[in-house]
């Protein structure tokens, strides 16, 4: 699977509709579900890497502020929603999480759960149960980054200013 390919399905099932956000797994299962089961498990892995780049204290903050706070769980729906926006807006944030103001929609949760349609995509097309062993995942990334006090008003809008004039007013 390559990253054309992969951010291919991404354009068909999520159109970078932030409002749709909640139905991008069904859509994304649905386009997953016209490929091959090997495939499938490589769009997958693909997924969990570009999730682990976007593992950043950078990010972090951006989906702190956006969305008001953000758990670690929060934050793997986040770079979920990110990947979901598109290879463009990805590529960006991953450059600068302040490109976020361009795409992130104010009064919308910046989150996506999506994480397993690819596992739901596969058991369809095998015809394996929920319980069926499936091919593991990568493992977990490092954060990458330095930390800082995303509670800081002043350090966030030091490090995103574009995302701060935004979400702090």
């Amino acid at each position: 699977m390559d990253q054309e390919r992969f951010w291919g399905i991404i354009v068909r099932a999520c159109r970078s509709d932030a409002e749709r956000a909640e139905q991008w797994d069904q859509a994304l299962q649905a386009e997953l579900e016209k490929l091959e089961p090997d495939e499938i498990i490589e769009w997958d892995h693909l997924f969990d890497r570009l999730a682990a780049e976007a593992y950043t204290i950078g990010l972090w903050g951006a989906a702190y502020a956006i969305n008001g706070g953000a758990s670690d769980d929060g934050f793997y729906d986040f770079r979920c929603w990110l990947i979901g926006m598109g290879r463009r807006v990805y590529e960006a944030a991953l450059a600068d999480p302040d490109s976020l103001a361009d795409a992130a929609i104010p009064g919308i949760d910046a989150e996506a759960e999506i994480y397993a349609a690819a596992h739901s995509a596969w058991m369809a097309v095998t015809g394996r149960p929920d319980t069926a062993p499936y091919p593991a995942r990568n493992e977990r990334a490092e954060l990458r980054g330095e930390a800082w006090d995303f509670d800081d008003d002043e350090e966030v809008r030091r490090r995103l200013p574009r995302l701060a004039a935004i979400y702090l007013g």
